[in-house]
Parts: structure tokens; sequence; C-alpha cells
């Protein structure tokens, strides 16, 4: 009997896994009715229900066996030593382990714990959907987070751009938006393809916080392919258009 309900709650998560894979779809399918990214905050509340449900799928994996279950294994009377195993980014899905970024990021500020190398190391070199998408992310919110008319944010705004310009990572953002980057994050079958969206709404805004107000900074987008990737993606979608409008200023 306890295997029969255990059973029955996995089919019950394998199909709220499902639900939520659908539910994107749906979101995904209406962007272009989304503005103001209200697409970008469906897909992080879409996020959050998968992130609970993967959890929840994974806690059921790692269940001691029932009763009936124990019947057939061999029986141990050792008690494990072995103690908690720390949690590690690994762990981790895109929100947490974005928050956990945001803080070690700290704004760009000197002697901070992840520093901005490491973020554009992530963009062009991890091959991880939920990485790519926080580390975009981190970047995005430190520059919504920033005040234009503080001389010291506004100076380490311009560092930035010039060091993501240099490194490549606005290049980098460009092909994925565009689906040439050689990693393939646009794949639909990759098990987390359904984040992709995500990253490219991260990378829409950024571009936008980025290039607007700075006709010199446009230039440098458009030359980097920001152009051209933003044509290539779903310009359906408002976000999109707003940043198309943008670069072609």
């Amino acid at each position: 009997m306890l295997r029969v309900e255990c059973e029955s709650k996995k089919e019950m998560v394998d199909e709220l896994l499902e639900a939520v894979a659908s539910l994107q779809e749906i979101v995904d399918d209406e962007k272009a009715h989304l503005g103001g990214g209200l697409h970008l905050r469906l897909c992080a509340a879409t996020k959050k229900v998968y992130d609970y449900a993967k959890a929840l799928k994974k806690a059921q994996n790692d269940e001691p066996p029932s009763e009936d279950e124990e019947e057939v294994e061999v029986e141990s009377d050792e008690e494990s030593d072995e103690e908690p195993r720390e949690r590690t980014e690994d762990d981790m899905e895109c929100n947490e382990l974005s928050e956990m970024w945001e803080w070690q990021f700290d704004f760009g500020r000197p002697n901070a714990v992840r520093p901005l190398e490491d973020l554009i190391d992530t963009i062009l070199i991890d091959d991880e959907h939920k990485r790519v998408c926080a580390a975009v992310r981190v970047l995005n919110r430190a520059v919504r987070g920033s005040k234009p008319d503080d001389p010291a944010d506004a100076e380490r705004i311009l560092q930035w751009k010039e060091e993501l310009v240099g490194e490549g990572a606005i290049k980098a953002c460009a092909q994925i938006l565009q689906g040439t980057d050689s990693r393939d994050f646009e794949d639909t079958t990759h098990e987390e393809h359904w984040l992709y969206s995500s990253i490219c709404d991260e990378i829409l805004e950024l571009f936008q916080r980025l290039g607007e107000g700075d006709a010199l900074f446009r230039t440098k987008l458009r030359r980097n392919g920001a152009l051209k990737g933003v044509k290539e993606h779903h310009l359906s979608s408002h976000l999109g258009e707003a940043v198309l409008d943008m670069l072609q200023r």
C-alpha cells in the first residue's frame, strides 16, 4: 500500500513538471502581448514553481525505502557516519544562484567576492543555461540598481561597458540572441531549453539599460552584433521591439 502511494506521489510530481513546462510554452507563445517586463516576471514565477517541483522530485528519489521496500533490501544495522553534504552551486537553480552571485558581486565594488571578470567568463565559456542566465541577470540588476546621477556609479558602469565590449561579452550575448552561439542554448531537445527565453530577456534588458542615453555605446553595441542579434531574435516581444528601436537611433 505504501509503495502504491509513493508511486502515485511521484506521478503527481511528474505531472506537475509537465504542467509547468506547458505553462512556459503558453507564456512564450503569448510573449508579444506581455509587455512591460511581464514576460520576464512570469518566466521567473514559472521557474520558481519548476524549481520547487524538481526539488520535491529529488527529495522523493532520495527518501529512504518504505517498510515494504525494506523487505527486499539487505538490512544493515550500521549507522552512517557521513555528515550532511554542504550545498554547492550545482545544487542551486537559476534564481537562487543569481541571488547568491548578486550578493557576491556587490555592484562590482572593490574587493567583491565575485568580480566582473568572473561574470564575463561565465557568459563566454559556461555551457549551463542556469549559470549564463544568472551571470547576465546579476549584471542586469546591478545596472538597474545603480544611480546614473551618482559620479561613482556612472564611472563604474562606464568601466563595465568597456570590459563587456573588450572581453567579448557583448558579442557573445548577441550570438546567443541570434542563435549562432556554439553552445546551442536554443536547442529544443536540451533539458533546460525553456531557460533560453529567460536568458534572452535578460540580455535584451541589459542591452537596453546599457545603451539608453549613451549614443557612443549604442554604436559599440551595433558593431558587436547586438542589432543583428535582436533582429534575429523573436521581435514579436514588446521588449525586443523597444531594444531594436533604441539600437536604430
